[in-house]
């Protein structure tokens, strides 16, 4: 190659080379690097972010009850102008209290929907400090004063309301004794039975045997042979599917025939699935939540399928977490978003709540009604609103 060439495309290539590498240094020295290749996104919004504890693959409906509120919130323009944005947590026991906590410090969630089980929820209490809205039932989760439980309400009707409300159905319908089983150390199973004792004990019934079985099992051999030594009216079931369509089918394969009652934790598809067969569960009683508006009904069987209470809740937490907000005018003051809830009377939404009592238990009705052949029966009985939960 001619030496002049060579020279005159070395230079050439020398110029570039310094042309690019002082590029650069100047893409450096304005905060840009090599990386920066596409542009943010103008287009890009803030959320209004808000936790949601729910359980897979059962008991889904809160989360799908939220879920339609959300969508109908933020087709309205949101809260505050600002489209919500749901933050998801799996309900789990081990977890629940350290994803509640990651949630409000790491998430920055304004607020957290769930969880849905009473004994999830008591470990939610004592480390939160932003509103918490329960799809639990257990009236003492809000009331516990060893815990600083101020910022936990209960949106469906609690345990005392429902057992209150069950114990005068059956008492009604002739029921004198009654047996219970229910779920060792679970916190809305042993409230829910003590809040029935006491109620069906003070209508003159008696209470004639006492089980519980472990979470998990599958044989209940031990506690229904007490039962059916006790021959009991109604044998009250304050637990949980799968254990209760196992234990009415076992139980009428032993020749129990008590009549079966139970509270709204039967209120999930595998009340109904659990058993090729679902004679043995036909017939009975049960506490119900389910909501009464229509609109909300239409647009929740439109998307998701058949409705129930628990769905409510979870449509009404995330409504009244946006009229407490709205109310407050920001989202900077979680203490004031909980004053602001606490305040809310005369609500109207997936079901009716007249106002929060003194521990955050809402003052609401719900109703008693028989499911035959597979069908929910009209309501026998609904609750006076005064009934709500231990003052």
């Amino acid at each position: 190659m001619n030496t002049k060439i060579f020279r005159l495309m070395l230079c050439v290539f020398l110029s570039l080379s310094i042309m690019l590498l002082s590029g650069c240094e100047r893409m450096r020295d304005m905060g840009m690097t090599d990386e920066m290749v596409t542009p943010p996104d103008e287009t890009t919004m803030p959320t209004l972010k808000v936790g949601l504890i729910h359980p897979q693959p059962n008991y889904t409906s809160f989360g799908k009850g939220a879920e339609l509120a959300r969508d109908v919130i933020n087709a309205a323009g949101g809260v505050l102008g600002t489209p919500v944005e749901f933050v998801y947590k799996e309900e789990t026991t081990a977890t629940v209290a350290q994803d509640a906590t990651e949630l409000a410090d790491s998430e920055g969630v304004v607020a957290i929907l769930g969880p849905l089980f009473s004994s999830h929820a008591v470990k939610v209490g004592p480390v939160i400090n932003i509103p918490v809205l329960l799809g639990a039932t257990r009236a003492e989760v809000t009331a516990d004063a060893t815990d600083p439980n101020d910022f936990m309400f209960l949106i469906a009707g609690s345990n005392v309301l429902q057992a209150t409300l069950l114990a005068q159905v059956i008492s009604q319908q002739g029921a004198s004794t009654a047996a219970m089983i229910w779920q060792n150390m679970d916190v809305y199973s042993e409230g829910f039975v003590q809040s029935f004792k006491a109620s069906f004990e003070n209508l003159g019934g008696s209470i004639v045997a006492e089980q519980t079985y472990e979470s998990g099992a599958m044989m209940f051999t031990e506690q229904l042979t007490a039962v059916k030594d006790a021959a009991p009216d109604v044998l009250l079931l304050a637990s949980f599917p799968p254990a209760n369509p196992l234990i009415m089918k076992q139980a009428r394969d032993m020749g129990i025939q008590s009549i079966f009652v139970g509270s709204d934790g039967w209120d999930d598809p595998l009340m109904s699935t659990t058993l090729a067969d679902n004679e043995p569960v036909d017939g009975y009683y049960c506490t119900n939540l389910d909501p009464d508006a229509m609109d909300f009904n239409a647009a929740y069987t439109a998307k998701y399928g058949s409705v129930d209470g628990i769905a409510a809740a979870g449509y009404d937490a995330m409504r009244i977490l946006k009229m407490a907000i709205e109310t407050v005018g920001s989202t900077d003051d979680p203490a004031a978003i909980r004053d602001a809830i606490a305040k809310i009377t005369n609500y109207e939404g997936a079901t009716s709540i007249s106002h929060f009592d003194a521990n955050r238990n809402p003052v609401k009705s719900v109703g008693v009604r028989q499911i035959l052949n597979g069908i929910p029966q009209d309501m026998i009985i609904e609750a006076a609103p005064e009934i709500s939960g231990p003052e």
